[in-house]
């Protein structure tokens, strides 16, 4: 796990690119704070070495650069970049490949000489084998760069489902990447230019940039299960994993079997590590799952829990951790977010992310892992299973009901018509009669979204709003309406921002965070199955709970309720309000010409008097818009401050 950043100057080297290559690391040091190494080659001359620090003069056109976070091989042997036996293939890696060990018995058996015991080393010499294509050999999260000298070439990689980040830049006629917009920014002392449209969207509809685009119009990411082949001839995109049926649906094993030997598997793999690990357990059904597997592989290794709580809060789930916790026997650490720096915590959240939160769940995710630092640098997590198994009743009950009443026969009238019933009343809390009204209503009647805060821009704003493209949506290569809700889900809708926000704040705290749930085996399994595998009447993640009945305690088994992660920030607002206010209404932001200053104004007044809870979701989006401008537009950073 690293930060990793380069460029590639094609035609004049030039001695600038040594300092913005030193820039672009000193950026990440956060990402990597055990080490540091650079590769300065000659593309030309097909020349290369590594080096603890970049040279100017030293004729290079091309640099690498790596900050390391040791988790496995802490010895001086993982240190990157990293080469082949010969010399003339290099890698900087950020990420993890599980299956490092059994690719390395592959590797072996093909004569390949390993110096290390780090995962890192296995992508140069897999890439020797299959070329970029060994990006379909690993099972992991990852974005890395090789550098082939022997056919001057640079390849480009990021993981399936885009865990680890990969940003692009072409600044002044050099190629650039990085593990963050900011270091890209730092290396070439530029500042970048906000994309309007995603802002709009952002205060509108509270929508971020997924798939290649990002809040800055030159800067672009590397899109998840891509390779990006870079030449002098020119670069050459190819996508190497795609969401299509894998035929794992009709595995002759019970599907309950073959998802628990899945899970299990990568769980087990996921906790490999030269350093201490710890399960972020929320007590909600995914994180219990992973924590009760995870305990049956630790072989007398330490493992701590860390939950985040809500004192007073009816979103509080430390109930339900605390149960798992004493069914394992494992320590659990409860974390209070202290919403005092309020405003200043959100800034630098915002700092890291590159980006804007959808949701106040990043403040005590930030407190979290700060604390989960101080004793570990490799934390396990449920991410990812509700996009998989239909986890948001209040939004796959829909698709679901449409499938259950396409697939209604008179043989099977009075179970499906009362499993419809049923999953309308836990997606309702209790109103299932009103519940199928408004589906009924909806599916006739093209609705605003619930949080649309459109009246909040300027009218210039609104203009290009209303008059941008979107992306053309492909078509869900899955049957039935669950299963491509799930597919959009996983591969646009919601996941994306997760994992971008996860990575984002585990790594400014210096933790790897693993997901056992993106095993791709798991995935591609589940998204062969039947949507009745996902959700069955009153069960949400009917496979999960069938496949580890015999783990779970009844209490985390049988609940049905759906937290989702709340938080308390109507409380957290009211607390900081004045200065929260003084940044929303400064004359800075006032100025932007994005938004109708005299809206805001009507909404903040409206939030002090008590009204419509819905402006706590838009005074946060505003006020972390403003922080993101204050940091990378106006150049003012927030201190570093770990809790």
């Amino acid at each position: 796990m690293c930060g990793i950043a380069g460029l590639w100057r094609m035609d004049t080297p030039n001695d600038a690119d040594a300092l913005s290559i030193q820039r672009m690391a000193d950026a990440l040091v956060h990402r990597g704070p055990d080490d540091s190494g650079y590769l300065c080659a000659n593309a030309r001359r097909r020349t290369a070495s590594v080096q603890d620090a970049p040279q100017a003069g030293s004729g290079a056109d091309l640099f690498l650069a790596s900050r390391r976070l040791a988790i496995l091989d802490l010895s001086e042997a993982g240190r990157q970049p990293l080469a082949n036996e010969a010399g003339d293939i290099f890698v900087v890696f950020n990420g993890a490949i599980h299956n490092h060990l059994a690719l390395r018995r592959e590797l072996e058996a093909l004569g390949h000489v390993f110096r290390s015991h780090t995962d890192t080393e296995v992508i140069v010499h897999a890439y020797e084998v299959w070329g970029e294509a060994c990006a379909n050999r690993f099972n992991g999260m990852w974005a890395y760069a090789i550098w082939d000298a022997r056919a001057s070439r640079l390849v480009l990689s990021r993981d399936r489902f885009g865990m680890k980040p990969l940003y692009i830049s072409r600044p002044n006629g050099v190629f650039a990447f990085a593990s963050e917009v900011k270091a890209l920014v730092a290396g070439f002392a530029t500042r970048p230019t906000p994309d309007a449209e995603m802002l709009a969207r952002y205060v509108a509809h509270g929508t971020a940039p997924t798939h290649r685009r990002t809040m800055f119009e030159s800067i672009e990411a590397l899109p998840a299960a891509h390779n990006l082949v870079i030449t002098s001839a020119g670069a050459v995109e190819s996508r190497y994993w795609d969401y299509t049926p894998h035929g794992q649906g009709g595995d002759t094993r019970q599907p309950d079997a073959r998802f628990r030997e899945l899970l299990d598997d990568a769980t087990a793999l996921r906790l490999t590590a030269d350093v201490p690990v710890g399960i972020l357990l929320s007590g909600g059904l995914d994180s219990s799952a992973i924590t009760m597997l995870a305990s049956r592989h630790l072989d007398g290794a330490p493992m701590h829990l860390f939950t985040s709580v809500f004192p007073g809060f009816w979103g509080d789930e430390s109930r339900y951790a605390r149960v798992v916790a004493d069914r394992t026997g494992l320590p659990l650490q409860f974390v209070e977010y202290d919403p005092t720096s309020f405003v200043e915590d959100l800034g630098r959240v915002v700092w890291h992310m590159d980006g804007l939160p959808l949701s106040a769940q990043v403040l005590p995710r930030w407190t979290l892992l700060g604390t989960a630092a101080q004793s570990v640098k490799v934390v396990l997590e449920g991410q990812g299973a509700d996009e998989l198994l239909a986890g948001y009743p209040w939004s796959h009950a829909r698709p679901y009901i449409r499938d259950e009443l396409t697939h209604l026969r008179p043989s099977n009238a009075a179970s499906s018509l009362r499993r419809v019933w049923d999953a309308a009343d836990i997606a309702s809390r209790g109103r299932p009669a009103r519940f199928l009204a408004r589906s009924a209503w909806t599916a006739l009647h093209r609705e605003p979204p619930v949080d649309a805060f459109e009246h909040l821009l300027s009218r210039d704003t609104a203009a290009l709003f209303g008059s941008a493209d979107l992306p053309r949506q492909r078509r869900s290569p899955f049957p039935g309406h669950l299963n491509a809700a799930l597919w959009a889900d996983h591969r646009r809708a919601i996941l994306p921002h997760l994992l971008h926000f996860g990575d984002a704040i585990s790594m400014a705290h210096s933790v790897e965070s693993r997901l056992p749930f993106l095993d791709h085996r798991l995935v591609e399994f589940v998204f062969d199955l039947p949507f009745t595998e996902k959700f069955r009447g009153s069960q949400s993640k009917y496979l999960l709970r069938r496949a580890l009945a015999d783990d779970l305690p009844p209490a985390i088994l049988n609940r049905r309720t759906k937290v989702g992660f709340e938080t308390p920030l109507r409380r957290w607002l009211k607390r900081s309000f004045a200065n929260v206010r003084t940044v929303v209404e400064s004359p800075e932001a006032r100025g932007r010409g994005l938004l109708d200053t005299a809206a805001v104004s009507h909404l903040l007044a409206g939030f002090e008097r008590g009204h419509d809870a819905r402006r706590d979701r838009a005074i946060f989006r505003l006020l972390a818009m403003e922080l993101w401008f204050g940091a990378f537009v106006d150049g003012h950073p927030p201190k570093a401050r770990l809790p």
